[in-house]
């Protein structure tokens, strides 16, 4: 564990200035470049001053589940992170597959997601104490897709949630497939993720603990904390369905609903270009 250290804005913005350089370059680096951040609200500071250092336009947020072993009583049981316009493909299983950029020398991993994506501006919510029905009863659509979490940091995830939130949560793009109709039956999505056209995991929005929208009223009120607008058409990845599934550059992921569609990419090493 990480020993916690007082603010210091000086070395924050170097960290945030070391990961944008690692990203853009698409080159990997031997660990977290700073002292790890001693709680959330020091990692978001280090994301949003990334955040105002990347040339492209934010179109969504990735969220992810942290466990309770890692992370403080009371603190949110999700983190997000940044999606951007330029590293969000569509993937439909009749078009090509996506070409999507991973750090072959960092992490990277594939995770089959719903994709939940509002149709009206939010109002500012100033308590930011959005619940789970009333995110559900937003206006809204669901999405398949794929996101893609890689990273410059080798170990990302084994740093804790607070490095991993620092780091654009870890996000590296999202390759959407189609809308998905109301199932009448009311039984859930399942969906099927395949590497290199091996069946590695399946499941359903019951593998998230709460379910998608108390991801997503989590995820609301972490951005309504830190004065996030949320216009409409913003993209929320709500977490890891099947798991957290290695890739290497060169490798295929397709990701399918049992009984409907799919959605395909493939890898490259990050170092031959953004993704």
């Amino acid at each position: 564990m990480t020993t916690p250290v007082a603010e210091d804005p000086v070395a924050e913005e170097a960290v945030a200035a070391e990961l944008v350089a690692a990203r853009r370059e698409g080159r990997s680096l031997p660990g977290f470049p700073g002292t790890h951040p001693a709680s959330m609200a020091g990692a978001y500071r280090i994301q949003e001053l990334a955040m105002s250092r990347w040339r492209d336009t934010l179109v969504g947020w990735k969220i992810g589940y942290i466990s309770a072993d890692r992370r403080p009583a009371g603190d949110p049981d999700r983190l997000v992170g940044p999606v951007w316009r330029q590293q969000c493909h569509q993937g439909e299983g009749h078009a090509p597959a996506a070409e999507v950029g991973i750090f072959g020398s960092g992490f990277a991993a594939v995770e089959a997601e719903l994709v939940i994506q509002l149709s009206q501006d939010l109002p500012a919510h100033a308590h930011a104490d959005w619940t789970a029905v009333e995110a559900a009863n937003l206006d809204q659509r669901l999405l398949f897709g794929i996101e893609v979490a890689s990273s410059p940091i080798p170990d990302i995830n084994s740093l804790g949630p607070t490095v991993i939130a620092a780091d654009f949560g870890n996000n590296n793009g999202l390759v959407l497939g189609t809308v998905l109709a109301p199932r009448l039956d009311g039984e859930p999505v399942q969906l099927a993720c395949y590497v290199d056209g091996q069946l590695i995991g399946e499941g359903t929005a019951d593998n998230l603990p709460g379910g998608i929208h108390h991801g997503l009223a989590t995820a609301l009120n972490i951005l309504g904390s830190r004065g996030q607008l949320i216009p409409a058409g913003t993209l929320f990845a709500t977490g890891a369905i099947t798991g957290i599934h290695s890739i290497a550059p060169g490798q295929h992921c397709r990701v399918e609903v049992r009984g409907g569609p799919s959605v395909e990419l493939c890898t490259v090493d990050a170092s031959f270009g953004r993704s």
